[in-house]
């Protein structure tokens, strides 16, 4: 597998809060909600197959702060409560050479949040899984919030293994059948925290060096100014990307 693919595959979108509060989608009465049906059981029946085939011990989640991964997240820890606890939970922030502070923060607060350890780790990305085998000798697979609306996620498997010349384990996807407006609906549903970042414009974020604002979503304020509408407000999914340089 080429660097350029693993990199999308293995970090989910970036994102933040701003100093300790999240920013959440305003709803009147949250509660649990898995979204949209085939959605959400397809990746319960992706998870409940992966803690039935590896114990948690096993796994770690690739985890950078974007929505999806975050819905991931999410997902694991209020549906699978009797399978996989806080503390059992395996998580590897994959940082890029110029990471949005906004995205560090956002992470920092799911740890608090969710009660979850998430280790930050510099380097490339086949060195850092490199290290993650060398260290963790019980490693045998890596849940990933990817999507097949992602580049060169088209033909992914729900499960499948990495490819040839890289560190060998599980690739775990259980968020391939959701579409951007999926991911966003589960957010609103549940009252899920996200990164800041999505409410100034920013639909898919990478880091410094490759995001911008979805040109898409740019907009003419009250007094003339430009600004940027959130990132829930994209009234398509194939426009998602288009903040990518």
């Amino acid at each position: 597998m080429c660097p350029s693919r693993v990199l999308v595959a293995m970090q989910c979108f970036s994102g933040k809060c701003t100093g300790t509060s999240p920013s959440r989608i305003p709803v009147g009465n949250p509660k649990l909600d898995p979204g949209r049906g085939v959605c959400s059981q397809i990746s319960l029946q992706v998870l409940n197959a992966a803690y039935s085939t590896y114990r948690p011990d096993e796994i770690f989640l690739s985890f950078n702060g974007g929505k999806d991964c975050t819905v991931l997240l999410d997902i694991i820890m209020k549906l699978l409560p009797t399978i996989v606890s806080s503390g059992d939970l395996k998580c590897v922030y994959m940082q890029p050479k110029e990471p949005f502070e906004e995205v560090e923060e956002f992470i920092d607060h799911c740890r608090r949040y969710y009660n979850i350890k998430i280790r930050s780790m510099r380097g490339d990305i086949r060195t850092i899984l490199n290290k993650i085998c060398e260290e963790d000798h019980k490693i045998k697979a890596c849940l990933m919030g990817s999507r097949q609306t992602d580049p060169y996620c088209e033909n992914l498997k729900s499960m499948q293994e990495t490819d040839p010349g890289w560190p060998k384990m599980m690739r775990i996807n259980p968020m391939l059948n959701w579409s951007c407006s999926d991911i966003w609906e589960y957010i609103q549903k549940n009252d899920v925290p996200y990164c800041s970042l999505y409410d100034r414009g920013y639909t898919s974020i990478g880091d410094k060096t490759n995001t911008i604002p979805n040109p898409n979503l740019k907009r003419t304020g009250k007094s003339g100014e430009m600004i940027y509408i959130a990132a829930y407000q994209l009234q398509h999914d194939k426009l998602e990307r288009a903040g990518r340089l």
